[in-house]
C-alpha cells in the first residue's frame, strides 16, 4: 500500500514542482510531498519522512527508502511527439 502511495505522490509531484497533498484510494489524507530541484520527498501523514524520488538526467527516476536505500526505478516510455 505504502508503495502505491508513493508512486501516485511521485507523479502528482513530478508533474508540477512545489508541494503537493497525497490522498489514499479512498480519499483520506496520506501525506505530503515536496520537490525541490529533480528531487522530491515525501512525508507520511504524520509528518515523518517517508522517502524520496530523484528524477535523473537521463530521464529516469530512482526511488529511496527512508533509510535511503534504493527501492526501484521507473522510465518514462511514452514517444515525443
Amino acid at each position: 500500500m505504502r508503495a502505491l502511495i508513493i508512486v501516485v505522490a511521485l507523479l502528482a509531484g513530478l508533474s508540477s514542482a512545489g508541494a503537493g497533498t497525497v490522498y489514499d484510494r479512498n480519499g483520506s489524507f496520506a501525506g505530503s510531498s515536496i520537490t525541490r530541484g529533480n528531487s522530491t520527498t515525501f512525508t507520511d501523514r504524520n509528518g515523518r519522512f517517508d522517502g524520496t524520488a530523484i528524477r535523473n538526467s537521463d530521464g529516469t527516476t530512482s526511488f529511496y527508502d527512508k533509510s535511503g536505500h534504493f527501492t526501484g526505478s521507473r522510465t518514462n516510455t511514452t514517444q515525443p511527439r
